[in-house]
């Protein structure tokens, strides 16, 4: 972020930038594209309410990160305390297909766009099967080419445990990838 004196902080400006980063986290807790689009706005309110919070100079993408990744934690909470206390999901989060941010190399079925013979939405079953930190590091790592350091600010967790869950992701997602398609693969590490 470049912030000079004399150049006011551009919330909306910063927001966009990093949209596609926290639209992941989002997606990687809620696990549903509705969702992850609320979340967003949602987080978005919080972080105008309180960027008085936010210290120029600091990462914005860190700080809006710990935002979304609350506001995702709450939800997913509390669809699951509607889940226990009525024993179904409402419409909304029934089915409700994922959509890929925009240019985003994944198309709207979870399978990547240049690799579309190879891949397909198998690889987002695999993804999706991963605990929701470990999938977050995974796709901030292979699609936004984050390094582990910047992963680690933006998940509020060691620079080692991002890497470790990239490592491990790879390694458990090309084992149920290469798995015939009619075989379930066998479950011994999850995340």
């Amino acid at each position: 972020m470049d912030e000079s004196p004399d150049k006011p902080f551009d919330f909306t400006a910063e927001f966009v930038r990093h949209h596609r980063s926290l639209w992941l986290v989002a997606m990687s807790i809620v696990e549903n594209s509705a969702d992850a689009d609320d979340v967003l706005q949602e987080g978005a309110i919080v972080g105008i309410r309180k960027l008085q919070s936010f210290r120029p100079g600091t990462s914005f993408r860190a700080w809006m990160g710990e935002i979304v990744r609350n506001v995702a934690l709450n939800r997913r909470r509390s669809v699951r305390r509607e889940v226990h206390r009525f024993g179904y999901l409402d419409a909304q989060h029934v089915e409700t297909p994922w959509r890929p941010p925009t240019n985003s190399p994944l198309a709207a079925d979870g399978s990547l766009v240049a690799l579309q013979e190879s891949l397909d939405d198998r690889m987002l079953k695999a993804l999706m099967e991963l605990e929701p930190t470990a999938r977050a590091c995974m796709l901030l790592r292979c699609i936004e080419g984050l390094e582990s350091a910047e992963i680690a600010v933006l998940l509020d967790i060691p620079k080692g445990t991002a890497m470790s869950h990239v490592f491990r992701c790879r390694r458990v997602l090309a084992d149920r990838l290469s798995a015939p398609a009619d075989e379930s693969p066998s479950r011994s590490e999850s995340f």
